[in-house]
């Protein structure tokens, strides 16, 4: 229901943040189906075949674990608005490598003792990175302009706290591991239901009460239709480049447009547009 409801929320606002958690919440579900057949595969294959597959599937657990590690910082940038740098590239890129290969190393070797200490490095690797993107929700909750997504943001944060006791737990005991990606994946899916269907009522309410932004609006600007496209997009959050896959056409096409709207409306950037067409009747 909650990746449903993402896409429904995705295709009605087509943000760009939102794309990137249908990718999220797609690898957390995968993850989470691949796990679940790896404990229940025991009671219909033999025993010998059951290992080999079960190998595979904690294989392929494990690289979407290390594959959500990156992802999971890199969609809070487009959240909080703040670019995905270099000083992010170089940090996390590796810590996903890393957390595979002291995975896989344990699958292939198989020692108690061996598992037992890759385990806790790699819950302990995951452990820093998620502190890491509580602290960094945090400290940008106050720049997170759209409203529902910044009370879901302080709602992930606080749910994000409480399941740290797990997230310790799980690093000295596997039991408690093997059972905590679905606790994780269901908290936040939980959430973002939540979120999706606050969002549509507000749609609704927002379609029920307010002036829509219409080509007419901005007649005195003198805008042309393919500007008044192009404003609805930057509206939307479309970058230029997005907008130019959407319209089918150059960027710097793209670039001329705006140019020419920030000329017509007297405006210096997208955050002087955004103030102007906020104030503006129609808002």
């Amino acid at each position: 229901m909650a990746l449903a409801l993402s896409i429904a929320t995705h295709v009605l606002h087509k943000t760009t943040w939102s794309g990137k958690y249908i990718v999220l919440q797609s690898c957390l579900i995968g993850i989470l189906v691949v796990f679940l057949a790896s404990k229940l595969s025991l009671i219909f294959m033999p025993e010998r075949i059951f290992v080999v597959f079960n190998f595979i599937f904690n294989v392929i657990v494990e690289a979407s674990m290390g594959f959500v590690i990156t992802l999971l910082p890199y969609f809070l940038t487009w959240v909080i608005a703040v670019s995905w740098g270099k000083h992010q590239r170089i940090v996390f890129y590796p810590v996903g490598l890393v957390y595979f290969g002291i995975a896989l190393s344990a699958l292939i070797v198989n020692t108690p003792t061996y598992v037992f200490w890759a385990g806790f490095a790699k819950s302990l690797l995951a452990l820093c990175v998620f502190v890491y993107c509580i602290v960094t929700l945090w400290n940008n909750l106050k720049n997170i302009e759209d409203k529902p997504v910044r009370h879901i943001s302080l709602a992930i944060n606080i749910v994000a706290l409480s399941l740290i006791p797990l997230a310790l737990l799980s690093i000295f005991f596997e039991q408690v591991s093997n059972f905590s990606y679905p606790i994780y994946i269901l908290a936040f899916s939980i959430i973002i239901v939540v979120y999706c269907y606050i969002r549509i009522g507000l749609d609704k309410q927002k379609a029920e009460s307010k002036p829509v932004l219409s080509f007419e609006s901005l007649s005195k600007y003198k805008i042309s239709e393919r500007e008044f496209t192009v404003i609805q997009l930057i509206c939307e959050g479309y970058t230029n480049k997005e907008i130019a896959q959407e319209l089918s056409i150059s960027v710097n096409t793209v670039n001329n447009h705006v140019a020419n709207i920030f000329g017509k409306m007297e405006v210096k950037s997208r955050i002087d547009l955004l103030k102007e067409l906020k104030e503006g009747p129609w808002s």
